[in-house]
């Protein structure tokens, strides 16, 4: 239910692939990504994969470079999220 993979140098590409599997997962409750090299685009990928997945209910992006565009992405989707 938990998955830390904090400090693993996943980037944006990584990112993708780990939302992609995200809007499909139904039991993962928590994902750490603190410390990863992910941009605007991973957290972009990252909050579509939120508007599907109903499970996970603790994302860490602590430390990542996600900008403002990537924050923007997150804050919108949050709302619908529950």
């Amino acid at each position: 239910s938990s998955l830390d993979l904090r400090s693993n140098h996943i980037g944006d590409t990584s990112a993708q692939a780990l939302a992609l599997a995200l809007q499909h997962n139904t039991s993962l409750n928590s994902l750490n990504l603190w410390d990863n090299q992910i941009g605007a685009i991973g957290a972009q990928a990252l909050a579509l994969a939120l508007q599907h997945n109903t499970s996970l209910n603790s994302l860490a992006l602590g430390g990542n470079q996600i900008g403002d565009t990537g924050a923007q992405a997150l804050a919108l989707t949050l709302p619908h999220h529950t």
